[in-house]
């Protein structure tokens, strides 16, 4: 494609919203998903980005398998604990008195690595070489 058709794409799709044509194959994992145009690469495709799923990376997809969309509301956020709640929400938050509450679980250590487990069964051995044999 010519420099200046690039050019053109680039200020007419960088930050704006799209959807995908989900009936392709290749792009119905992004079926129902808004993107955000970042850039047009130098081959003319769209480089977009769907933050759902914790997903952060750009996809390289054709511009006739994009469609512009308004930009998306954003999903609201759960309420603060602190705020005040309906009778039926703050009814179902109670515990039972059926049930006693969770205890918290221990905090668990992580795992040694093998080169820890190496190194404590070394100091293991080592000590017990140090100390005299005990018989009765």
């Amino acid at each position: 494609m010519l420099r200046q058709r690039i050019e053109q794409l680039k200020h007419e799709y960088t930050d704006q919203y799209v959807v995908v044509d989900a009936d392709r194959p290749e792009l119905a994992r992004f079926k129902g998903i808004t993107g955000q145009v970042k850039t047009i690469n130098m081959s003319g495709r769209a480089l977009v980005q769907f933050d759902a799923h914790n997903n952060a990376g750009w996809y390289d997809i054709a511009l006739d398998y994009l469609k512009v969309v308004d930009k998306p509301e954003p999903e609201p956020k759960p309420a603060a604990s602190g705020k005040a709640t309906s009778g039926k929400a703050a009814a179902a938050k109670e515990p039972s008195p059926e049930k006693p509450p969770a205890k918290p679980e221990p905090a668990k250590e992580p795992k040694p690595s093998p080169l820890e487990l190496a190194r404590m069964e070394k100091q293991a051995r080592q000590a017990a070489q140090a100390e005299p044999d005990r018989d009765p």
